[in-house]
């Protein structure tokens, strides 16, 4: 039988013999088989702590043992394999063939107890990153889940102490806030300024740096007193950086890396658990605050009361929506006497909450106004003025407000009113549809202004149609605006219809145009309409 067929025989057996035997366990067996193929004993024997040096030196010192050598794993001896003279003399001739042959046996059994232990030692490390990641998911204090992060990172790296450090990201100041097997006054430098700590800065710049008390003496000063070795490794996203995770230990180690791979894993997760912890709290936060909104809008109703608590002389119809829980849009009724109703009808600039507060502090003031001497709350130049002065005193440089205020007078048969800026309503009187007339600038914008007013006659059937510019500017699909002609089409064929059914009329059309189109701007229209008894 020659070598190459004796080796294949040899190995045939050899993976079957790994995957059932208990460890080291299979080695024997493989000698046995060595041993009944070339008639060369093969023996192995493990090596047991404390004995390698007397072994190794026996088996180097007795004239029986003609060979021998070490089985590593690739981190300490196993043990030693050795071979005997063979009973049968007649065997001696293949004396350099069994020596060449248990040396191709001995470098196997070496590099198979390697891989063993290479794939065990990453079994280890995936299996507790899976359990510190499922650990980590179910922990509900963010502080438990770091500590966690950290007991693991020394688990699996074989350092004595660890730190992560938080950075503000406003003032660019790094600060312990999690540590393990160390008090935090041990830790130096537990508040730092990013741009006067080059270690830091530098695992920002290179994922990770190795800081040696003794290769970097300049450094030294980041490491706890005791501390020979640490390594800093950056925490980030894609969003930016969180701050730096530090390990410490003792001893002066030369890392690997391995120890730097599962720093920067560790570092992921405290990254993933910080950035959780940040969307849970925009989520809180928006909750909180969808919640108050919903609060807000309902102070602000998108259908005000049409009907008064008397018989109004006239009809109103009022269709108001916000592109956002709340808006800027202003539609309000207010009753000065039973023959005397006051109206305003307002945008605020902006949108959302900045447009809401706007309007709540117009209508505030409005509402302060109209509770006053009548005749004052009847005067529009009057409360025009005194609301501009108001909210140019309260409001940014660029927040303003379109308003017309009118006054109906059913007794008198007279509409009063100034318009600041506002889309000219529409007026149907005797039929003819015409535009009323605009008095000034916006509110807000300047401390006072001198703002006119006009009065016009109403009869039986006259009609006036508010609107705010989310009307005439809605925007379709194909980039044209509804514009104030829309409107006016529709009133041209519900003269002779009530304000509902008016106001019903110009919004289906203006749902029409805006189909498949831009609906981003709040909406408001108001109908109001004489009853006969107003002729």
């Amino acid at each position: 039988m020659n070598d190459s067929t004796q080796f294949r025989r040899l190995g045939s057996g050899v993976m079957e013999q790994v995957l059932t035997a208990q460890p080291l366990e299979w080695i024997h067996g493989l000698c046995d088989q060595f041993t009944e193929i070339t008639g060369w004993p093969l023996h192995f024997t493990p090596a047991k702590p404390g004995e390698r040096k007397s072994l190794e030196a026996e088996l180097c010192q007795n004239a029986k043992y003609c060979w021998y050598e070490s089985i590593e794993d690739g981190k300490q001896t196993l043990g030693y394999l050795y071979l005997t003279l063979p009973h049968e003399t007649a065997n001696d001739h293949m004396f350099v063939t069994a020596i060449k042959l248990a040396e191709l046996v001995g470098g196997l059994i070496s590099r198979i107890e390697t891989m063993g232990s290479s794939l065990e030692l990453k079994n280890r490390e995936v299996t507790t990153l899976m359990d510190v990641g499922l650990s980590v998911t179910r922990q509900e204090g963010l502080q438990d889940a770091l500590q966690k992060l950290l007991e693991a990172a020394l688990q699996l790296t074989g350092f004595r102490a660890a730190g992560f450090f938080l950075l503000n990201s406003e003032s660019n100041q790094l600060s312990l806030r999690v540590q393990y097997c160390l008090h935090s006054f041990e830790i130096p430098f537990h508040r730092r300024k990013l741009k006067e700590s080059p270690p830091d800065l530098e695992a920002f710049s290179n994922e990770a740096l190795i800081v040696n008390r003794q290769d970097n003496p300049e450094l030294a000063r980041w490491l706890p007193e005791g501390c020979l070795t640490g390594v800093c490794v950056s925490v980030q996203s894609e969003t930016g950086p969180f701050g730096t995770l530090w390990a410490y230990d003792r001893r002066a180690r030369h890392l690997n890396e391995r120890d730097i791979h599962i720093l920067k894993s560790i570092g992921a997760q405290v990254s993933t658990i910080l950035e959780r912890a940040v969307l849970l709290k925009e989520s809180q936060n928006q909750l909180r605050l969808k919640k108050e909104l919903k609060v807000i809008s309902e102070s602000f109703p998108v259908e005000l009361a049409r009907e008064p608590d008397w018989d109004r002389e006239f009809q109103a119809a009022v269709q108001s929506i916000s592109h956002h829980e709340v808006g800027g849009d202003l539609c309000e009724f207010i009753s000065l006497s039973p023959h005397v109703t006051c109206f305003a009808l307002g945008d605020a600039s902006g949108d959302s909450i900045p447009a809401a507060v706007v309007m709540a502090s117009v209508r505030g003031a409005l509402r302060t106004l109209t509770e006053g001497p009548i005749e004052q709350a009847k005067d529009t130049r009057h409360v025009i003025g005194r609301i501009n002065t108001a909210l140019y005193h309260t409001s940014l440089p660029h927040q303003f407000m379109s308003m017309m205020y009118g006054v109906i007078d059913t007794r008198a048969r007279t509409f009063t009113y100034t318009n600041a800026g506002h889309p000219a309503p529409f007026w149907v009187h005797k039929g003819k549809i015409t535009t009323l007339t605009s008095h000034g600038m916006l509110l807000g914008v300047t401390e006072s202004n001198d703002y006119d007013y006009s009065v016009i006659p109403i009869c039986k059937n006259d009609i006036i149609v508010g609107f705010s510019d989310g009307i005439s500017e809605a925007m379709s699909s194909e980039r044209k605006m509804f514009r104030s002609d829309g409107i006016m089409k529709v009133l041209e064929n519900h003269i002779e219809d009530t304000a509902e059914e008016v106001m019903k009329g110009i919004w289906s059309k203006l749902q029409q145009h805006l189909e498949g189109g831009n609906d981003g701007d709040d909406r408001t229209l108001m109908v109001v309409k004489f009853a006969p008894n107003a002729e």
